[in-house]
């Protein structure tokens, strides 16, 4: 199938989402059989043309919902047999409920469709796992890095990093974490504007180049859950995402007792685990972290690895 067809068919496809789109019509556009068709097309995009359907109606329908559409309305509008299978599908990609990515996230824009380019389709095995695993610790260094410039401009000294069992990593600093205020509401715009991204499908990050230094709102969206938690004086104030969208309103509480004592040491944690539908189970190597902290300054001098321990 060239190009210029399948670009062809994407457009239909955008031109007709809210409609059901039969295989018949799209394999006509490209000049196929429906059955040639369908192996063509999962041949250039790497998915079957029924998946890729999906997933640009449930891409369409987050936009709908961030608009103010209702859930049922809006599982009708993009064909989708009843308000459960919706929600369903839903949530197994974004990785939140539709009320709750109506709710929360604050802003959406559809990707725009893509052709991915025959060669990143043809790279192996081992290039795509050297791809995945760069941009697995890039994910980690960008949290990372917020800690280590608290310690450079002289707000913090001390940064624990876990590795946990279940591939999970947490950071902990004793920096000055994000200014938070009486205002709750102003609080938690605040941790959204730096923390809040968009859910980025597993589809959508195979078209995306290797990225280096990216955001904390792209990190954020690349992780199947995240804990951001702030602790000012007597109280902690935590608010947790799922693929760039947040949970729940800002919870403010006052910290566990610890020995007897409450832990009111200042500083931010950052609790990750990145998307495992897009990662599988790379898990984070203490090398290749270890040759990060050595490129910075004083990175050996204020982090200290903690590596798994499995029982």
């Amino acid at each position: 199938m060239n190009e210029n067809n399948l670009n062809s068919v994407l457009h239909y496809i955008d031109e007709h989402i809210r409609q059901k789109i039969p295989l018949k019509t799209l394999a006509g556009i490209a000049g196929y059989s429906p059955f040639y068709f369908s192996r063509l097309f999962s041949e250039h995009m790497g998915i079957s043309v029924t998946s890729y359907i999906r997933i640009r109606k449930l891409q369409f329908s987050l936009m709908d919902l961030l608009e103010g559409g209702k859930v049922i309305d809006t599982a009708m509008r993009y064909s989708f047999e009843s308000h459960e299978g919706f929600t369903r599908s839903f949530t197994k990609l974004f990785g939140s409920t539709p009320k709750t990515a109506r709710k929360y996230l604050n802003s959406y824009q559809i990707p725009p469709y893509v052709v991915p380019a025959q060669n990143r389709l043809e790279e192996n095995v081992m290039q795509t796992a050297k791809n995945l695993t760069n941009d697995l610790h890039q994910i980690l260094f960008a949290f990372l890095e917020q800690s280590l410039t608290e310690c450079e401009e002289g707000r913090a000294d001390t940064i624990l990093l876990e590795l946990l069992p279940d591939g999970r990593a947490r950071i902990r600093d004793n920096g000055r974490g994000i200014r938070l205020t009486a205002d709750h509401a102003k609080n938690q715009e605040a941790v959204n504007r730096i923390f809040s991204g968009h859910p980025v499908t597993n589809f959508e990050y195979g078209n995306l180049e290797e990225f280096d230094h990216p955001s904390l709102q792209t990190a954020c969206s690349l992780c199947e859950e995240l804990t951001v938690t702030v602790y000012k004086e007597n109280t902690a104030c935590s608010q947790d995402y799922k693929k760039g969208i947040a949970q729940h309103d800002l919870s403010c509480y006052a910290p566990k007792q610890q020995a007897g004592k409450q832990d009111t040491k200042p500083g931010m944690e950052i609790l990750l685990l990145p998307d495992r539908d897009i990662f599988g189970n790379l898990s984070f190597s203490k090398d290749r972290i270890l040759r990060y902290l050595q490129s910075v300054p004083n990175g050996m001098k204020y982090c200290t690895i903690q590596e798994p321990v499995i029982y």
